[in-house]
Order: structure tokens, then sequence, then C-alpha cells
């Protein structure tokens, strides 16, 4: 199969997966029809006598597929189920997502629309027999592959240029990691150039290559020699554009190797050109994304506007100076902007901030203390329940943060960053991220450094959303253990205020102080949190709201 094939056939993939699907619509509500009907009869199991299978009319749930077609292409493409490459463990894992995200909007759908007649039973059914329809579907599909490369059909010949350590990886990739009868023909001696003794069948050297083409059929001839200068290449080019061969060239080895590499037409310019890029392409899971930030800031905005009114209040009402404050953060490729949060600092933060730098304990450009003096009694709760990046959600819709993303950092902090730790910016900023989620309690700057790259380097909607359930779940933890704490804080106080009569007693205080502490640092641990959550790693102060 060569590689236009394979785009084409993943694409077929799609459609294979959406039959199945179909069909397993189908197979489901035969299979729940005929459990109403044992259930009548009651020759069904005890446990599964006591669910609610009473009969259902499948004439109503023939227009849902109108609905879940979609769906499931949308769930099939963000599945990443079209690679036909992988092996069954990773198909069983990508097709668990499928069908997952599938349910869940299919869930979504019926209570925004008010789909009232759809039995849960039947979506239960549903997920079960779409996910063992899809895997035996995929299975055959693999078994069908094999059928095929042991076939002896005269499949995709391929010429290989080049004898190096590159043409023997592509030449073993051929014969090992292809679902389709592609043959490798030969290779194809280059001057210069060091041979490996596994290259073989040695054909002949390139200055021939016009001759090996026109002695037999060559689908295509594949340049593994990225060491060589272009012009070396470029009579064989000829060669192979005259016979209207196909031609896959290696990039060279001073191109850089991360990212993703696409060819582009540039209107108005002849010659093709080669893009790269390390941030997300598809603008179709982009526009996803931004869908995805504007209804989660819109509904975040309603929901939490009694808490966003309550904390307001509490910051005018207990620290002098305004209730926000603002600050210039760079954005999406450098790009500045102010970033709004409640106010949990002293106004003059900025200023305490220089006589600060010394208890830094951040190992990097960045300032960070735990137990910083400039912090309010409200900024020190709003902080610890994160209630102070609300106002970050009309910075959301304005279109200069996202929900998910690397911390906005200050532009002097930016300057200092190396040039891969630049690489950050290549998309919008975030309210949350894979550092608050995952090692919020590290001071560290090369875990920051390396959440924060892992992130723009591995974005998919499914990992935003893995992180957005991680934060809503670490703030309902912190919200629970509030009680906890305080608890904490008046037991400390009461026996700070007990007068030991003998040191005796002064031991038996200190013992039971310490066992409160205790168990609130148990109960912390045992939610993922650390006892005293660590700030924004780029919080450098709040001056006051211009």
């Amino acid at each position: 199969m060569t590689r236009h094939q394979a785009v084409f056939f993943r694409r077929l993939i799609y459609i294979y997966d959406l039959l199945i699907s179909t069909l397993a619509f189908f197979a489901s509500l035969w299979i729940r029809q005929m459990l109403a009907v044992f259930h009548q009869q009651g020759q069904l199991p005890e446990f599964m006598s006591r669910m609610d299978l009473g009969p259902i009319i499948i004439a109503d749930y023939y227009p849902l597929l109108w609905g879940l077609w979609p769906v499931w292409l949308l769930a099939l493409y963000f599945g990443d189920s079209s690679d036909f490459r992988l092996q069954y463990r990773r198909v069983v894992t990508r097709y668990f997502k499928v069908v997952g995200i599938g349910l869940v909007m299919f869930i979504a759908a019926t209570f925004v629309f008010k789909i009232g007649f759809v039995a849960r039973t039947y979506v239960v059914l549903l997920g079960i027999v779409q996910l063992s329809a899809l895997m035996l579907g995929r299975v055959l599909l693999i078994e069908l592959f094999s059928l095929f490369r042991r076939q002896a059909v005269d499949g995709h010949r391929v010429l290989v240029v080049g004898r190096g350590e590159q043409a023997v990886a592509f030449a073993r990739s051929l014969r090992t990691g292809t679902p389709w009868n592609n043959k490798l023909i030969g290779h194809v001696e280059v001057p210069n150039e060091y041979g490996l003794p596994e290259a073989v069948p040695v054909l002949g050297p390139l200055r021939q290559l016009d001759t090996l083409l026109d002695g037999q059929p060559i689908d295509e001839v594949v340049f593994a020699v990225p060491d060589q200068p272009p012009e070396t290449f470029e009579e064989a080019l000829r060669h192979c554009e005259e016979r209207g061969v196909d031609v896959l060239l290696t990039m060279p080895p001073d191109v850089p190797r991360a990212g993703k590499i696409e060819v582009a037409k540039v209107t108005g310019y002849d010659l093709p050109m080669i893009g790269m890029r390390r941030t997300p392409t598809s603008e179709g899971r982009l526009l996803v994304k931004r869908l995805l930030d504007l209804s989660g800031a819109v509904v975040g905005l309603l929901l939490l506007a009694p808490i966003l009114l309550v904390t307001a209040i509490a910051i005018k009402v207990t620290a002098p100076g305004p209730v926000f404050f603002s600050q210039v953060r760079s954005g999406r490729n450098g790009r500045k902007f102010r970033m709004h949060k409640f106010r949990s600092m002293v106004v003059n933060a900025e200023k305490l901030k220089k006589e600060l730098e010394k208890f830094n304990e951040m190992d990097g450009p960045v300032f960070k203390m735990k137990h910083d003096p400039r912090i309010t009694r409200v900024g020190r709760f709003i902080r610890k329940t994160s209630i102070d990046e609300l106002p970050q959600l009309f910075n959301v819709i304005k279109g200069d943060m996202s929900l998910v993303g690397p911390r906005p950092a200050l532009p002097e902090e930016v300057q200092a960053f190396d040039d891969e730790l630049r690489e950050r910016s290549r998309v919008r900023p975030g309210i949350t991220g894979l550092w608050q989620v995952e090692a919020r309690s590290n001071a560290a700057f090369n875990a920051y450094r390396r959440l924060d790259l892992h992130y723009v380097e591995n974005w998919n909607l499914w990992l935003d959303l893995r992180i957005l359930l991680a934060t809503a779940e670490q703030v309902i933890v912190t919200f629970a253990l509030l009680p906890l704490r305080f608890f904490r804080r008046r037991s400390d106080q009461r026996i700070d205020g007990i007068a030991p009569a003998n040191e005796g007693d002064r031991g038996q205080v200190i013992d039971l102080r310490d066992r409160n502490r205790a168990r609130l640092a148990a109960a912390e641990e045992s939610a993922g949190l650390s006892p005293q959550p660590a700030a924004d790693p780029l919080e450098s102060g709040e001056p006051s709201l211009n």
C-alpha cells in the first residue's frame, strides 16, 4: 500500500467503523427488545429481573441515527481510530475512547433536547455492543490485511536509493511494518556513501538509475540518503519524473526533526515549500477547542456569578484597594495582553517583591514563595481554592487565553527563557494546565518546564478534557477539606491558650497539636493534595488595577 493509498484507506476505515456502529445500533435495539420479552416471561436471572426492562417502541429510536452519525464521526476522529497499524492492545484503548466519547455526547443530547423515551438499559447495551462490534470488525480487517500480504501478488514495488543506516531502516519497515503487499526490489548505491552489509540486494550505482527503471516495473523510488547534498540527485530525480515514478525524499539532517512537517504551496509562488510546526495544525480541532473555551467560559460565569459577587465584596471590605488586579502577560506568539484576577495581595505587592527575592523557592527565572507575606487573609483563601483565577474567564471569552494551556508568563520572564522553553508561547496560555494538576506542589523549575513543553508538543482535545476534569477534582477536594483545616486552626488556637501546669502537661498539649496536624496531612495526602498548595509559578506580585 502506498502512502497515498494509506491516506485514502484511513478515510475508508471511518466509513467502515460508522457502518459497524450502525449495525450495533440495530443489534442493541433487537437485544433490548428480546430482554423485554424474556423479562415479561420471567426467564431472566435474578439480578437482571430487577432492571427496568419494560418494552420499548423501536420505531421511536430510528430517527436518533440522524444525530448519532455525526456524533460517531466526531468520536472516531478524536479517538484517532483510523490508524490501521496499531497493535490490538492500543486498538482496544482507542475504541474505548471512541465509545466513551460517543456515549457521553449521546447522553448529553438526550438531556439538552429532552429526549425522554431513551431507556438507560439501551444506552448501556449500545456501548457494550458497539465496542464489541468495532473490535470484531477491526480483527477481521487486520486478518484480511494479512491474507493480502500472504498472496503472491505483484504489489507496490519500491526501490531504495542508498545503503546507509537510514536506507536499511526504511527497507526493514517495508518488510515488517506495513499492512499491505509492498515489495522491496533492492538498493541503489550512492557515490561516497558507506554501505551496510544488510542493504541487499544491490542493483547498481545511482548513475544507472534510468536503466534500472526501464528494465523492470518500479512504482516508487525512495531517496533515503539524508547526508548527501541535493545536487547529487538532480539527474536521478529527472529520470523518475520523466517516467512518472513516485518519489519519496528524506529530510536533510540540518532541518529540525521536531514538530509537524507539511508541503505548502503559496499563492503567486510557483515552487513548493516545506512547512514545519510544533503546535497543533488541525484547524478543525482548534475550532472545537475554541468552541469549548467559549462555551465553558460563558457557562462558568453564569454558574459562578454568586461566588464572584461574594468574593468581590469580601476583598473590598477586608483589604483597602481595588477588587481586581490587572497585569500585562505574554500570550500566544508573544502577544501582550492584560490578565485579570481577584486581588489576593496588598496593593504595594510589586514593590515588596524586590525585598523578598532572596526567599524565591523556584530555581528558574520565575518567582514563587509558598508563605508569601504579601498575601491577604481573603487572598490566601481564594488562592487555596483557585477562586482568584475566575476573572480570567473574561480573558478566555476575549480570546487572549484558553481554559487549558501553559500559565501566561510575564514579558520579562519570557526574555529569560531559553529557546526550547519559548516554545510554550506557541499556544494560547490557559487558566489551568498540566503543571497545576500534576506537579503543583513541586517547586522545581524543571517540572514546570517539562510539563509545559509536553503539553505543547502533545496537545489534543482529549488531554484538555482530562486536565479540566482533574482540575475540577482538585478544587472539589480542596473545598471538602476546608472544614478539616478550619478545625485544625481552631484546635491549635485553643491549645496555644492552655497554660500547662507542668512540663508533662506541656508535652501532652504539643502531642495533641501534632496529632491534629498529622490527621490533616494524611487526609490531604490521600486526596492527592499538598498541605499548602503552591501559587501560580509565574506569580510575581499584583499591582493595582489601572
